[in-house]
């Protein structure tokens, strides 16, 4: 079963929820071999603890919850439906990422695979599980103690997020009649599209900063800021020769567009390497790599978001130990690939938990919770679908005083993507 340090770790990350101008030091938590006792002052609240064997067929999938109303939509509860329902064992499952220490298949990136997950066994994908037993146990303890409990609402946020895989579309003349006949007239087969590109690829010829690429990474910043919103850009700090090389880290071009986002209130972060996700200090050389280069703009790198969302937690080194090595306390990457939703029941930053060591880390995660490529790629929803379904994960967010955090390219902006750009991307920032 879990430790009492992971007891500890989990009741706090649920009274940051929960109660989030609140004192934790007030509270304390014991744990018998049969329930939870929260204590405050000189009130205590209990709850059933799972014994071993219900806690072996929960991480198998073959646990029965039952089902309780929720704030927005009726919430899986893991106890007998008879008695109080344990809110710990199963938010510690989530939040620790228990399953990926002990994950037996990988995809072909090394990413723990949706459908082995505990979302995709018990269908909470959508629900910000932990949140959700969080709000409960808000209920629970106004409802002990009003005159002691009167919490004050975190504040959620939208946060977008841009992952510069590609730099630029028109690097070489060669390139950029290979893209306009090769993707816009052979593929698409779209004139509109091909006149289109032309006079970009025209605008091109003659400022290189006039780039679409480049273009989209500056309209991002300027919508964001008008909005209202603090973007993180996730910059890959490559130079040629490097594995995944697609643009230098040195282009002369970098500056004026950190500059640019920076004037809007953007936040500059590593995308770290295809390498940097399985060789030990690489990261650390790629963050500090992208400092040298950002040294004049004065600031330190802090945040991280793994290419193709590649974080691993099975064997030593893995991805927490990557993250502390290369002194990035902030990590954006954990959300699934193939779906959108909340791969770690939650949608608020939180400390991420190392269950080899059984302790907590200074890492804290920023959950993913929708990414463009999912929606269109993996899922292969139409633009009527996507945007319901982001909309629906936003509100979710907000529903429970969290974070909306969303991935963005800035080469699916145009093109083939236009529609999804227009129709998803922009209401998510607009609304």
């Amino acid at each position: 079963m879990i430790s009492q340090n992971a007891i500890n770790y989990t009741f706090q990350q649920l009274l940051k929820v929960a109660l989030p101008d609140f004192d934790s030091s007030f509270f304390t938590i014991e744990a018998s071999e049969s329930e939870y006792c929260i204590h405050f002052g000189q009130s205590s609240i209990t709850m059933p603890k799972m014994n071993e064997t219900q806690w072996q067929a929960f991480l198998k999938g073959e646990m029965q919850p039952w089902v309780n109303e929720g704030r927005t939509e009726p919430i899986p509860l893991f106890g007998p439906e008879d008695n109080p329902f344990d809110i710990i064992t199963p938010s510690f499952a989530f939040l620790s990422r228990y399953e990926e220490f002990y994950a037996q298949k990988s995809d072909a990136y090394g990413r723990f695979p949706y459908q082995d997950s505990l979302a995709q066994k018990y269908g909470l994908v959508e629900i910000p599980i932990v949140d959700e037993y969080a709000m409960i146990l808000r209920r629970n303890l106004c409802a002990c103690s009003p005159e002691t409990f009167t919490p004050t609402p975190r504040k959620p946020k939208v946060v977008p997020t841009h992952d510069i895989d590609l730099l630029y579309r028109f690097d070489t003349p060669f390139q950029a009649l290979k893209s306009i006949f090769g993707r816009d007239l052979l593929i698409n087969r779209d004139m509109t599209m091909v006149r289109k590109s032309f006079k970009e690829y025209r605008a091109w010829k003659e400022d290189i900063f006039q780039d679409p690429y480049i273009q989209s990474i500056i309209e991002f910043a300027k919508l964001e800021h008008a909005a209202g919103l603090e973007p993180v850009f996730f910059f890959k700090s490559l130079v040629e020769g490097d594995e995944d090389f697609t643009y230098d880290i040195r282009d002369v071009r970098m500056l004026q567009i950190w500059k640019e986002i920076r004037q809007n209130g953007g936040v500059i972060g590593l995308h770290g390497s295809l390498e940097s996700a399985d060789k030990a200090g690489r990261l650390r050389l790629e963050r500090q790599r992208l400092e040298t280069e950002f040294g004049p703009l004065s600031e330190d790198v802090t945040s991280v978001r793994q290419h193709y969302l590649r974080a691993h937690f099975t064997g030593t080194p893995n991805s927490l130990d990557f993250w502390q090595e290369a002194g990035t306390p902030d990590d954006y990457t954990l959300g699934f690939a193939e779906r959108c939703g909340f791969r770690c029941g939650t949608c608020h930053p939180y400390p991420l938990y190392d269950v080899r060591h059984d302790r907590v880390t200074d890492i804290i995660e920023h959950p993913l919770i929708v990414m463009d490529g999912t929606l269109f790629d993996y899922m292969k929803l139409s633009v009527e679908d996507a945007r319901a379904l982001t909309q629906r994960l936003k509100h979710r967010c907000l529903d429970v005083e969290g974070d909306f955090v969303f991935l963005w390219h800035n080469h699916t902006t145009t093109r083939e993507f236009r529609p999804y750009f227009e129709e998803v991307y922009m209401p998510l920032v607009s609304s």
